[in-house]
């Protein structure tokens, strides 16, 4: 009878162990997988460090990162440069890549230096179709000021205001896709939006 019963204990604490091992493997491994992640993402858009991925993947460092105190503390450092005004902070890329080399050795990637991470590939041919897509949304942005001011300028009735706010309207969230032109519409509303 002893031996049946150390045999289930055994059997039972065996299995439970097993469970426990599992459960605390795959929780690192998907703290590892976060954490690749993040390093991934910041290493692919480190040519733009303000795109929205590189955003995205910059604010979620202190949660993903949270054991990790030399990263924590290299992510402090970009934010304060980051936080300096532009004539001011002209160490904000390499703060970038410090954080992206403690990254690195966080995550054990011991082949990946500075020198490795300071290079990055930046065609001729993105850099044009970035700035064609910058010129693109500039004239949607003069395009939708000038048609709110010839309807403001057309008529002061108040049908004619509401076909200005509703064409505006329609051409809001088209313009608000991209943060970098949110300035320019607030200037654009700020300067056409009073006039009646």
């Amino acid at each position: 009878m002893a031996d049946i019963i150390l045999v289930i204990v055994t059997a039972l604490i065996s299995g439970l162990l097993a469970t426990v091992v599992t459960i605390l493997w795959q929780r690192n491994a998907q703290i590892k997988q976060s954490k690749m992640h993040v390093f991934e993402t910041l290493m692919a858009y480190r040519y733009m460090i303000a795109s929205e991925e590189s955003v995205k993947a910059l604010n979620s460092i202190d949660v993903i990162f949270y054991k990790d105190n030399a990263v924590r503390a290299a992510y402090k450092d970009f934010l304060n440069e980051a936080d300096k005004r532009p004539e001011l902070n002209p160490n904000t890329a390499d703060k970038h890549l410090k954080l992206l080399e403690e990254m690195s050795k966080a995550l054990k990637l011991g082949d990946i230096h500075w020198d490795d991470i300071k290079r990055a590939y930046y065609p001729a041919g993105l850099s044009e179709k970035m700035q064609e897509e910058t010129l693109l949304r500039k004239m949607q942005i003069q395009s939708a000021a000038a048609t709110i001011q010839h309807s403001a300028a057309q008529s002061n009735t108040p049908s004619d205001d509401q076909f200005s706010q509703q064409r505006f309207a329609q051409i809001l969230p088209g313009l608000m896709g991209n943060p970098e032109f949110r300035k320019e519409l607030l200037d654009v509303v700020e300067k056409y939006g009073g006039q009646k």
